[in-house]
C-alpha cells in the first residue's frame, strides 16, 4: 500500500512539474517576443511622455520592465519545475527539499504580488496621464516628435479598434485640434474599418467627419481605455479561476514534495 501511494505521489509530482516546465518555457518565449516586438500601447506612452515633456505622470519604466520581469519569473518557474521533475523521478531527497523551499518562497511572493497588484489604480496609472497628454496631439504634425506621437495614437486605435481614451468625444471636447483634412473631427486611426468588417482605410472622410458618438453601430468609436477596462472586467472571473487553479496546484505540489521527502530513505 505504501509503495503504491509513493508511486502515485511520485508520478503526479513529475507530471504536474513537467507540464509547468513546458508552460514556463512558453512564457519565457513570450517575454522575448514582447521585448523584440514592442506593443503599440507602450509606444504610445513613450511618445506621449516625449511630446508632453513630463516624466512624473508617465511611469513608463513599469511597463518597459514588465517583459524583463516576465523573463525572470518564467526562468524561475522552469528552474523550480526542473527540481520538481528530477527530484520526483530520481527520488532525490535533496532536490525535493530544494523544490519545496523554492515553491514555498514563490507561493509567498505570488500572494504578496496579488495584494499589491489588486491595490493598484488602473485609472491613475493609465487613463489620467494619457488624458493630460491628449492635448499635444497634432493631426497636421510636421515635427519628428509630433509625427511619432500621431503615428502611435493612430496605431493603437487601429489595432484595438477604438477611438480616444474614454470615447470618440475626447477628440472634440475641450481641445483645439487642427485637423487634416479640414472638417475632420478625429484621427485616421479611428476610421480604418467598420463594425461590419469593411475596410475603409482608403475612404475615411465620411467616418472622420461623422458626428456619431461611442454607441455608433457603424464605426468603432468606443474609447481605448474603456475597451481595455471592459476586457479586464469581462475576463475577471477567468483570471480569478486560473489564479485559484495555480495556487491549488502549487499547494498540492508542496504537499507531494513534503510527502516524498518523508517516504524517501
Amino acid at each position: 500500500m505504501e509503495s503504491c501511494m509513493s508511486s502515485m505521489v511520485k508520478y503526479l509530482l513529475f507530471i504536474t512539474n513537467f507540464l509547468i516546465f513546458i508552460l514556463g518555457l512558453t512564457v519565457f518565449g513570450l517575454g522575448i517576443w514582447v521585448l523584440v516586438d514592442k506593443p503599440s500601447f507602450l509606444t504610445l506612452f513613450e511618445e506621449a511622455q516625449s511630446v508632453s515633456g513630463t516624466t512624473d505622470s508617465f511611469n513608463v519604466e513599469i511597463y518597459t520592465s514588465a517583459a524583463y520581469i516576465l523573463l525572470v519569473v518564467s526562468f524561475l518557474v522552469v528552474l523550480i519545475s526542473f527540481f520538481g521533475c528530477c527530484g520526483a523521478i530520481k527520488e532525490n531527497k535533496c532536490m525535493l527539499g530544494t523544490y519545496f523551499t523554492l515553491i514555498l518562497a514563490m507561493f509567498i511572493v505570488m500572494v504578496v504580488g496579488a495584494v499589491l497588484g489588486y491595490s493598484g489604480d488602473l485609472e491613475k496609472t493609465i487613463k489620467d496621464p494619457l488624458k493630460s497628454a491628449l492635448s499635444y496631439y497634432k493631426d497636421d504634425a510636421t515635427e519628428e516628435t509630433d509625427v511619432a506621437y500621431k503615428t502611435a495614437w493612430n496605431k493603437v486605435q487601429e489595432e484595438l479598434k477604438c477611438c480616444g481614451i474614454d470615447d470618440v468625444n475626447d477628440w472634440t471636447s475641450g481641445n483645439d485640434f487642427q485637423w487634416d483634412p479640414t472638417g475632420a473631427n478625429k484621427p485616421a486611426g479611428c476610421c480604418m474599418v467598420k463594425r461590419d468588417g469593411t475596410d475603409i482605410s482608403n475612404n475615411q472622410l465620411a467616418c472622420r467627419k461623422s458626428t456619431e458618438g461611442p454607441t455608433s453601430e457603424v464605426y468603432y468609436f468606443k474609447g481605448c481605455y474603456t475597451m481595455i477596462k471592459d476586457k479586464i472586467e469581462e475576463n475577471q472571473n477567468l483570471v480569478v479561476g486560473v489564479a485559484i487553479g495555480v495556487v491549488a496546484v502549487m499547494f498540492l505540489n508542496m504537499m507531494f514534495s513534503f510527502a516524498m521527502c518523508t517516504m524517501v530513505k
